[in-house]
């Protein structure tokens, strides 16, 4: 057998037999270490040479397999795009190490899933009518999977990786990521049993995820004693949310349960913080990553907990392994990885695994494949259980910049 290769930053080579991806409308501040992954031109779709090679493509090869990318470089989500993009290079690296998927080598192309569901429907159309992508795999808010998945039922592969608020219907959207009971009801029962948090505020942009979030939320914490004493939206790109503290303040809760997304988390919680509320009111969020929390700022981070299906801080064999091999592969200064961009990966790996149980990429075998499919990444593994991916959360506290992982569960 061949020496076992591995990625590290003497072989950059290794990463590897991918196409890595070109972006659209990515901002300055998002892009990281621009030497290594590098973007060309701003046009959807386009593939761009390997970040550690100079040398132009060589001709694609029949037995390619073209991914379509869908991960945000604009609006609120477009602070974790660049962790996505560069996770999605290591996974398609790893992939193609042991040969690809069903032997065809990947080739990333990729579309910006920030901005108007339509608009993104628009760059998604351009990647496979023009660009030829055989499968769709997208990190990006569930207003946009709603449209992509009307756009392209029954046409196209398309696995769905994020956190969400289930009850996805149709069997070619392969939803991986944690449903509100999943992800929640270990964490917040911790809370209400450990911390007393029995008074509870809900805050959301408005759009399908809060809402479905809080519908659970709510039954929750009534079914086990608990009071919710208000909740309010906020449009995504409303930057003012200074009305948003004075309602919690007036209320007085134990807690306030965020699900503001992406940049929308930062004004609200340096606000909250900076009123003098985070000494005595617990914050608990289901999307604030690490990109997310460096923003709010380690100043404004007290009394603030997180309950995700990953943390850059486990210190589990699977991640430590993770880690290293994607410092090896881009350098200490590459983006953050959070659980956003983890699930990214996750998605790459999950296509792997459906794929070579089904023997085929076509939709109805891909969907029969599903059912009892387990598959690893950096958290471990999940197994799929009545159309829902299992695998483990956790619960974690804010220490100033970083995560503290508290508890497991699942």
């Amino acid at each position: 057998m061949a020496e076992e290769r591995r990625i590290s930053a003497d072989r950059r080579d290794d990463v590897a037999h991918h196409r890595t991806i070109d972006t659209v409308g990515q901002p300055s501040w998002a892009r990281g270490d621009t030497s290594r992954v590098r973007p060309r031109n701003h046009q959807a779709g386009r593939a761009f040479r390997n970040p550690f090679e100079p040398d132009i493509f060589r001709r694609r090869s029949e037995k390619t397999l073209r991914i379509g990318l869908l991960v945000p470089f604009q609006g609120a989500d477009a602070i974790w795009g660049p962790s996505c993009q560069y996770s999605a290079v290591l996974a398609a690296a790893e992939l193609n190490e042991r040969g690809g998927i069903l032997g065809r080598q990947i080739e990333l192309l990729a579309a910006d899933a920030g901005g108007s569901p339509e608009a993104v429907v628009e760059r998604a159309r351009q990647l496979v009518e023009k660009d030829g992508a055989n499968v769709l795999v997208g990190v990006h808010l569930s207003s946009v999977r709603l449209a992509l998945s009307r756009e392209f039922s029954g046409r196209i592969p398309y696995v769905f990786a994020p956190l969400y608020e289930g009850g996805i219907e149709g069997s070619d959207v392969f939803a991986i990521g944690e449903v509100p009971e999943r992800q929640f009801s270990g964490p917040a029962r911790w809370m209400m049993e450990t911390l007393k948090a029995k008074r509870w505020f809900l805050i959301g942009n408005d759009y399908v995820w809060p809402r479905a979030s809080h519908r659970w939320m709510k039954r929750f914490v009534e079914e086990n004693g608990g009071e919710i004493v208000g909740e309010e939206y906020v449009g995504i790109g409303q930057e003012e949310t200074g009305h948003l503290v004075d309602m919690i303040e007036q209320a007085n809760p134990d807690v306030v349960f965020q699900s503001l997304v992406g940049s929308e988390c930062i004004p609200f919680n340096r606000t909250f913080a900076e009123r003098g509320l985070a000494g005595r009111i617990l914050r608990f969020s289901g999307a604030i990553e690490e990109n997310t929390l460096l923003a709010i700022g380690e100043e404004n981070t007290e009394n603030l907990y997180c309950a995700a299906g990953y943390f850059s801080a486990l210190q589990t064999p699977e991640n430590l392994r993770f880690l290293k091999r994607y410092r090896d592969a881009f350098g200490i200064t590459a983006p953050v990885q959070g659980v956003l961009s983890e699930a990214c990966y996750e998605a790459l790996q999950f296509l792997g695994a459906l794929a070579a149980r089904a023997g085929t990429f076509w939709l109805a075998d891909l969907a029969g494949a599903m059912e009892g499919l387990s598959f690893s990444s950096a958290r471990g593994v999940t197994t799929v259980r009545n159309g829902v991916a299992c695998g483990p959360t956790f619960l974690a506290r804010a220490d100033g910049a970083q995560f503290e992982v508290l508890q497991r569960f699942g």
